[in-house]
């Protein structure tokens, strides 16, 4: 489904989360394992926790705004486990790799498959239009 300019930003970090998944699960040597651990801290901080950010600050309000209440609650649900596993790997915690990696394909999957069909269909056109901002209201 094409997505309207509101979500296109969006739908287009997924492709930075979805490698970083795909480099997790074909991790198997020590070598890249700690690449992993050292590299993913800063990738989730930089791309992946301002990606969700925009959402919790703006999409999420919206579809609240729309009657989508339990969706937008699911959603930082998986943020929040996102978040907790990206915690456990910065402080070292190499366990947390594979959940992690499974975690966040899985959100990357709702996000598109039910995140934004949602949106499509509950907010109107005229928001949908637009760009997202950057930054919500201060």
């Amino acid at each position: 489904m094409k997505r309207p300019v509101a979500l296109q930003a969006l739908s287009t970090t997924h492709h930075v989360a979805l490698d970083l998944a795909l480099r997790i699960s074909d991790a198997k040597d020590e070598a890249s394992i700690e690449a992993l651990m050292a590299s993913l801290p800063p990738t989730f901080a930089n791309e992946i926790e301002p990606h969700m950010q925009q959402e919790e600050r703006l999409l999420l309000p919206l579809l609240e705004a729309s009657g989508e209440t339990e969706l937008a609650q699911e959603t930082r649900e998986r943020h929040d486990r996102l978040r907790a596993l990206a915690a456990k790997i910065a402080a070292g915690d190499r366990s947390a790799l594979q959940p992690f990696w499974i975690e966040l394909h899985a959100l990357v999957r709702f996000e598109e498959r039910r995140l934004y069909d949602t949106a499509q269909q509950v907010l109107p056109a005229g928001v949908l239009a637009q760009p997202l901002p950057e930054r919500g209201p201060e």
